[in-house]
């Protein structure tokens, strides 16, 4: 199972997302659930940089190990507000596609995505 934490600051911002794990779908190199994760993540972080002008090497780390994958997205606190607000919304975006996925595919039986509130 894929487990993704959602960490917020007092003012309910996003963060951080941290995802680990393989959703055991299908084989590895199959697996749509992984993919689609993996697919949000990365837009999510390309948008950061794009859109905010974060710096991929500070805000964004993947490990592979296996089939198993840990990454890390960390909203630093540098630009204006606007830039801020943008940050936010990249981040909540990747949040709702990744509850969508997850109520997806997941049912009584199975569960293959988990998003956890960081307390």
């Amino acid at each position: 199972m894929i487990t993704v934490i959602v960490d917020r600051d007092s003012n309910r911002n996003i963060v951080g997302l941290y995802m680990s794990g393989h959703a055991g779908y299908d084989e590895s190199g199959k697996d749509i659930v992984c993919a689609g994760a993996s697919t949000l993540i990365y837009t999510g972080v390309n948008a950061l940089e794009d859109i905010c002008g974060y710096d991929n090497e500070k805000t964004f780390r993947v490990i592979e190990d296996g089939d198993d994958v840990n990454a890390r997205i960390t909203v630093p606190e540098i630009g204006d507000a606007a830039c801020r607000t943008r940050a936010q919304v990249i981040m909540r975006t990747i949040e709702l596609g990744l509850i969508s996925l997850a109520s997806s595919v997941n049912d009584n039986e199975q569960k293959y995505i988990e998003i956890i509130e960081a307390k």
